[in-house]
């Protein structure tokens, strides 16, 4: 009996479409590809969208294969808090004494304005905790037409037996209900309960709509488990999904990104993930997507997401004109209801000719479009433009009829008084990428890489009308996704297990430390990852006095039996570097590990106008060749496992810095075996010791270690 071919499927859920892919788990090959409506109308809500696409999937796939993994991205959250389709949601409040006063006051969350006209409704009930009166309180929210719970009290992460009374009672009283100890560690009552909050409003929708995919997936005899994108980029359980929901906020981006980061050569980068309509820009930095707390409505929160900054220009962006000349976007040709010039026929092109002005909506500026003798109408737009300056060539996915092009551009050329088509384009790629820029570089300025060798990475189907010309102007090395149009279902069949917990904890001790990992390694193999996959990161924020453990792992997906993971050749990873970083003149090789390749880059630089300096940076490169980290200005130091802790203790003697404020130790990463710790938010010696044994306490003693140093911090 024949071995069955083990799959991997990514759905991702967008607001027209769904997109399905079926992926090699050995290779991460793409074999199928899927596209189907998204089901808003039907009565299983998206979840028959998800089902249809796995369906069409199942069928291409045939008897041979086997899902052991299955997970999709969704705009539900998203889209229910932008359109107010939200639960009215009851919060009971727990506390007494002068405790409980400062608890009720920060309780009184009222309501939340989600976007202009539509609101999250939110009441209190405050009571004695454990008391008689929590059941009534409930009772008295439930006919004030709350369809949500929120059990809320002031230091419930340290004890949330009070919470979880609440919990029970509600769900005694058929009312789905969340403690705002489950939405994050930390202290801060306010923004812990507004967290919740959002949370429970779209408890009831997203609770049904797993349940209805679960059972439709028990009927069909699926027993890979059902996984969701979380906006941080990793994926939870459905059982998770059921208590926390807002954690799917904004996974569409986030599927991209997972994505992104699987196929990514270059350690430092940005990510645009272009649409049709809007374009989704995201920053790598050492390997690692940027992640924020969000705010919605104005008002912080505890959830995590990547900080995903959103523009209104893309590859169906329409032109219209501005006091300069031509502007693009962020009104989109196919929501306009206009085909682009690119991708119509013969028929839109009969006879002459000529430029219109259309507004598609009454209060859109206008936009021009393109009509024939006949009366049919084109739109041009930026993949339009692209097409004509031939950033799109022939073949890729976003190709289209250059005849056409030439004809409609030249038609809008003469309109407009320009010398040629082309200068037309040109002007259309130009004011396109201006809109893109500020927002770039301010992401560089926020995360500090203005230093560092940075490759644009684009995503999604419209990738080819911006990322060439945006990369172009910043002078930066650029590379389209193998198979962008699909690059969030891709993330999202090939996303890891993620948990992250956080704690409000004063100079954290060794026991304080190992607590927290171990919590978020137990997370991530409740949700099903593979033990053996998991890794764990450690971070401090000294000035806050926040501890954050974030664990990942895989789900039947083994880095060993990957060919994706295969090592490459010398010259391979030399390659790969040379293209990272073109601008370096020379690298040497500083060591290697189980895993990982140290390099030494040098380049020259010109200095107070006359002078010149050489430049260094230490590369770090996995066995696929991919660039996982970059320390422009850094230092090496080489050690054994086994003398760690006084090899390290010497290298922050070494490096420290004293002046006013004491001394300031230097930022470190630390490489051994298959080992890449990120030591740089720590701030004294014995957190850096600590974390460096947990990390390497298990490797055999004789195993090399290098401790990569930053440059002095500010």
């Amino acid at each position: 009996m024949s071995q069955k071919r083990p799959v991997r499927i990514g759905i991702d859920v967008g607001g027209t479409f769904t997109h399905a892919v079926a992926v090699d788990n050995s290779t991460c090959e793409v074999l199928s590809h899927k596209v189907t409506p998204t089901s808003h109308s039907s009565e299983e809500g998206v979840a028959a969208g998800i089902l249809e696409s796995f369906r069409l999937l199942s069928e291409e796939l045939g008897e041979g294969a086997e899902v052991v993994f299955l997970a999709h991205s969704t705009t539900q959250a998203t889209n229910a808090l932008l359109e107010g389709d939200v639960a009215k949601v009851g919060i009971v409040g727990l506390g007494q004494g002068l405790e409980g006063m400062k608890a009720k006051s920060d309780l009184q969350v009222g309501d939340i304005e989600l976007s202009p006209g539509k609101f999250l409704r939110s009441t209190l009930q405050f009571v004695e905790a454990k008391s008689d009166k929590v059941a009534p309180a409930i009772e008295t929210l439930k006919q004030e037409g709350c369809k949500a719970l929120v059990a809320a009290q002031g230091f419930s992460v340290d004890d949330p037996s009070g919470e979880k009374d609440v919990m029970a009672k509600a769900a005694e009283a058929h009312l789905p209900c969340c403690g705002t100890h489950e939405m994050s560690g930390l202290y801060g009552l306010r923004v812990r309960a507004r967290t919740a909050v959002l949370n429970a409003s779209i408890l009831p929708k997203m609770i049904e709509t797993a349940e209805m995919t679960h059972k439709a997936l028990e009927q069909r005899q699926v027993e890979a488990p059902l996984m969701v994108m979380r906006s941080d980029g990793g994926v939870m359980s459905l059982s998770e999904v059921r208590r926390r929901p807002v954690m799917t906020l904004l996974s569409g981006p986030a599927a991209g990104v997972a994505a992104a980061l699987m196929f990514l050569k270059a350690s430092d980068a940005l990510f645009l993930e272009v649409g049709g309509t809007s374009t989704d820009i995201c920053l790598v930095k050492d390997g690692k997507a940027a992640v924020k707390s969000a705010s919605v409505g104005g008002h912080p929160t505890y959830l995590k997401t990547l900080d995903s900054r959103t523009l209104g220009i893309a590859g169906g962006s329409m032109i219209g004109k501005s006091k300069d000349g031509l502007a693009v976007g962020p009104r989109s040709a196919h929501l306009a209801g206009f085909p682009y010039c690119s991708f119509a026929d013969d028929s839109h092109f009969q006879g002459e000719l000529k430029v219109i002005e259309v507004k598609p909506l009454a209060d859109d500026p206008p936009y021009y479009v393109i009509e024939d003798s006949q009366g049919n109408r084109t739109s041009p737009t930026t993949t339009c433009a692209a097409n004509l300056l031939e950033f799109i060539k022939p073949g890729d996915y976003s190709a289209g009829n250059r005849e056409h092009i030439l004809k409609a551009f030249q038609a809008l050329a003469d309109h407009l008084g320009m010398k040629s088509a082309e200068a037309v384009a040109e002007a259309v790629l130009d004011a396109a990428a201006e809109k893109v820029l500020p927002t770039i570089k301010q992401l560089i300025k926020e995360y500090g890489v203005g230093d560092r060798q940075i490759k644009i990475l684009g995503g999604g189907g419209g990738a080819g009308a911006i990322v060439p010309i945006v990369a172009k102007k910043l002078d930066f090395p650029f590379e389209i996704a193998e198979r962008a149009e699909v690059i969030s279902a891709i993330g999202a069949a090939l996303a890891m297990v993620r948990e992250t917990v956080e704690k409000n904890i004063v100079d954290p001790t060794q026991d304080d430390l190992k607590s927290m990992r171990a919590e978020a390694e137990s997370a991530v193999i409740a949700m099903g990852a593979d033990p053996d996959t998991v890794e764990v990161t450690v971070a401090i924020d000294a000035q806050k006095n926040i501890v954050t453990a974030t664990a990942t792992g895989s789900i039947a997906f083994s880095e060993g039996e990957t060919g994706a993971m295969e090592e490459v050749s010398p010259e391979e990873r030399l390659g790969t570097l040379k293209e990272t970083a073109p601008k370096e003149e020379s690298f040497d090789s500083v060591g290697d590990t189980e895993q990982y390749y140290l390099f030494k880059s040098a380049r020259t630089e010109k200095f107070l106008f006359f002078f010149n300096k050489t430049k260094e940076t230490v590369w770090v490169t996995d066995r696929r060749g991919n660039v996982k980290l970059q320390v422009p200005g850094g230092k090496t130091e080489t050690a054994r496992v086994g003398q760690l802790d006084s090899a390290l203790q010497n290298t922050l003697n070494k490096y420290t810095q004293y002046g006013d404020a004491g001394a300031l130790i230097p930022a470190l990463h630390v490489v051994a075996g298959r080992k890449l710790t990120d030591l740089t938010s720590l701030t004294t010696a014995d957190q850096v010791l600590t974390l460096a044994r947990q990390e390497l306490g298990g490797l055999d003693p004789e195993t090399p270690a290098f401790f990569l140093v930053h440059p002095a911090r500010g």
